[in-house]
Formats: C-alpha cells, structure tokens, sequence
C-alpha cells in the first residue's frame, strides 16, 4: 500500500511522476487530476482497485474509494492547496 504523496504530470499525453512538488513545478491548481486518476488508476499505485468516486459519508463525499490486494480499503481525498492539521484529520 502506497505511503507517501507523489506528484504526476503530463508531458506528451503520457504520466510523468515528478520528484518536487507542483508549486516547484509552477503549477497551482490539480483541476485535472481528478479526471487522470479515472483515466489512469496505477497513479494511486498498482495494487489499488478504484470501488467508488463521490462517495458519501457522515463526514461528507470521498473523492475515491478503493480496495487494495490485501482487502483493505483506501480513501483517497484531493486536497488542492496546503494541508492542514483537519484536512489531514479528515
């Protein structure tokens, strides 16, 4: 299971992953990276399986949700600015 953050771009219609982040790289907003994800599911990592998008919670709609090879379930949340401290609680 992935544990740690990386950082993708499209160069040629292909995914590059980056070794900095996207505002080392001059770029503010992940608008499309929502729609990569959907298109292009190894990003979040080879043994992750996309079960759900928008799912909706007590706590409000999960952007994605998968299930890894082990059965375990993974949420993954978009955050396009800073993380905070509730972001991250999230």
């Amino acid at each position: 299971m992935s544990t740690e953050i990386k950082t993708w771009e499209i160069v040629n219609g292909e995914l590059k992953q980056l070794s900095t982040t996207l505002a080392d790289n001059g770029r503010k907003e992940t608008e499309h990276l929502e729609k990569w994800i959907k298109t292009k599911p190894e990003i979040l990592g080879n043994d992750i399986l996309i079960i759900g998008e928008q799912v909706y919670t007590k706590s409000g709609p999960l952007d994605f949700l998968g299930i890894d090879n082990n059965g375990n379930l993974v949420i993954v949340e978009l955050k396009r600015d800073k993380l905070a401290r509730l972001v991250l609680a999230q």
